[in-house]
């Protein structure tokens, strides 16, 4: 069927009003913007004042303001990059000294970058900023250390001193917690380890500038050191409640703003203060250089080794709680991505509340993208036949972290008879269909051999690719994994021996 002659006439009318609108030489125009560059090592986030001459850029400036970023305080080393108008929340604090850039364009260049950008070329887009002329002005924040000049990466708020030194980065970690709350204001001891209602709120864990992957830095009497130092120490420094819709609202704010990052929620395990479970999940956020919103759920261990019958019962008795936190969280944000790691005990916790949220709607799952059992303390034949089928295969990948140097869950074990846990490997490792089993026992580990998935460089950089780029067991295999095909237990991962 021929084409209409004149509907045609009119698209190509309105393209080239389209051309000569871009082409209007335009006055200076003023950009308030929050950017971001993450790539798997780093991630920077900036606020950014942005004067733009010569060009209408309004519809594109947010993203012109991240390229530009990139390409002239970062040296181009991100490979994503996102812009939004200037939000606190997202980009710290406004009082701050933001970095400065004036650009003049021409109407071509300006039509170029848009282009561009509509037909989705990367390339082409930043080849086209970087053969923009220098900036008028460029004005880095005025923020000097050798490891940090105001442009270098950070997870977090930096926190600098008088002088414009960085001195830790503040993580914001929103919790949910069913401990009963104590009348002791300080942050460190406001829930114990009882039970209590449900409450949420945020609090803020300083990492130091020193800190190193795998570690969680805390005093040391052998060093003299008596009291935490935020600028030594990772550190709880402050703890807020909330209701649940302030709660949700920055959840949900920091799950989408800057390229959709999702959220991470941390389940922690047997033997474990409130406390030691918000700074753990700092930790876990800080070295996977997580750009979204962490949770904590804190469920109400005694925090003692001689009461881990007493922590079993609270795991228990915990999981209508986290059903109910799940449940928000996976309506919380629609479209953006949930990822979940459970440590220990906190899988008995986990997996049943999961378990729970599918049976009672299985559309639950859509958001839940990856889901790693770490050294999980739990009856490994009860996860093949009652747990495991009902959330192998839902939607989200399971990974499952094993090892047979964990003495801790080989200590369980003898509490429960001589009946496997799922978190040992060897030759009663699990090996499921929808389960990505890998075997870490060739890793180093600390005295118990439990903790290895956050004190582990190696397992560390495994989840990274996990968690921030959901790549397969098969797609890591060209980094630390290699695959081991067992007659007896079929297919399994079992990290590369280390040098």
């Amino acid at each position: 069927m021929p084409g209409n002659p004149h509907l045609s006439a009119r698209i190509v009318l309105l393209a080239l009003l389209a051309v000569c609108a871009a082409a209007r030489p335009t006055q200076a125009a003023d950009f308030n913007l929050c950017v971001r560059g993450t790539s798997l090592d780093e991630i920077r986030t900036a606020h950014l004042l942005l004067s733009v001459d010569g060009a209408d850029i309004a519809a594109i400036a947010p993203r012109l303001g991240a390229e530009l970023a990139n390409h002239l305080f970062w040296q181009d080393g991100t490979e994503e990059v996102y812009g939004a108008p200037y939000d606190p929340e997202v980009c710290g604090d406004a009082t701050a000294s933001p970095l400065r850039l004036a650009i003049s364009l021409t109407p071509e260049q300006g039509a170029a970058i848009a282009a561009a950008l509509a037909r989705g070329d990367t390339g082409a887009l930043r080849a086209a900023v970087a053969s923009l002329p220098a900036p008028a002005t460029i004005v880095p924040a005025p923020v000097h250390h050798k490891d940090f000049n105001g442009t270098e990466p950070q997870v977090g708020e930096a926190v600098v001193d008088a002088e414009g030194k960085l001195r830790y980065h503040l993580m914001r970690i929103y919790y949910a917690t069913d401990r009963r709350a104590t009348a002791d204001p300080a942050p460190q001891a406001r829930f114990g380890g009882e039970r209590g209602a449900l409450s949420l709120g945020v609090v803020n864990v300083a990492v130091p500038r020193t800190h190193e992957r795998g570690k969680l830095e805390s005093p040391s009497v052998l060093k003299l050191e008596f009291s935490a130092d935020p600028d030594k120490h990772v550190t709880l420094q402050s703890l807020t409640t909330l209701t649940p819709d302030r709660w949700r609202a920055e959840i949900a704010k920091r799950a989408v703003a800057l390229g959709n990052p999702g959220i991470l929620l941390f389940v922690h395990g047997y033997n474990t203060s409130f406390a030691d479970a918000a700074l753990r999940t700092a930790q876990v956020s800080f070295d996977l250089k997580f750009p979204g919103a962490t949770v904590l759920f804190s469920w109400p261990s005694r925090s003692s080794l001689v009461e881990y019958t007493v922590d079993e019962q609270a795991a228990e008795w915990s999981v209508p709680d986290l059903q109910v936190v799940l449940a928000s969280l996976a309506t919380v944000a629609p479209g953006a991505p949930i990822y979940v790691i459970a440590h220990s005990m906190g899988n008995r916790v986990f997996t049943r509340a999961f378990k729970s949220l599918l049976e009672q709607d299985p559309s639950r799952s859509a958001p839940f993208r990856q889901l790693v059992l770490a050294a999980p303390d739990v009856d490994a034949d009860v996860f093949r036949r009652e747990i495991g089928p009902a959330i192998l295969g839902k939607g989200p990948r399971v990974t499952l972290y094993a090892s047979s140097n964990d003495k801790a869950l080989a200590a369980s074990r003898g509490v429960h008879g001589g009946y496997h846990r799922l978190g040992e490997s060897g030759r009663d490792l699990v090996v499921l269909r929808g389960l990505d089993t890998v075997d870490a026992s060739t890793v180093s580990t600390e005295l118990l051999g439990h903790s290895y998935y956050q004190d582990s460089g190696t397992v560390m950089s495994d989840l990274v690719y996990l968690i921030r780029r959901s790549l397969t067991p098969e797609q890591r295999e060209k980094f630390a994994l290699q695959r081991v095909s067992d007659a007896a237990l079929g297919l399994y991962w079992r990290f590369k021996p280390q040098q």
